[in-house]
């Protein structure tokens, strides 16, 4: 993971969300908060570990919760942010 990614893949999602004004990314330690009326709301971390990478999320005075992967990450973070919001799969397909 480069932090440039990091940040693409975070500010891209938040985007699509319409939530990208209320993020705060730190790069140089591969986090993020996401704050909504004034409060830290959630923070996103992403780290190596000798076992895998993970991703760290915690809801403001809620548990943290550890995903072993980006989807699984961000699917959480989508029922913390966009109850409402249907969910959906993509498929990718590269045509040779």
């Amino acid at each position: 993971m480069t932090p440039e990614r990091f940040a693409t893949i975070i500010s891209g999602t938040l985007k699509a969300w319409g939530v990208e004004d209320q993020c705060v990314l730190r790069t140089e330690d591969f986090s993020c908060l996401i704050t909504l009326n004034s409060n830290v709301f959630v923070e996103i971390a992403f780290e190596e570990q000798p076992f895998g990478n993970i991703w760290r999320l915690r809801e403001k005075d809620q548990k943290g919760s550890v995903h072993p992967s980006v989807g699984a990450a961000l699917k959480s973070l989508a029922l913390i942010l966009c109850p409402n919001r249907k969910v959906g799969r993509v498929v990718f397909a590269n045509q040779k």
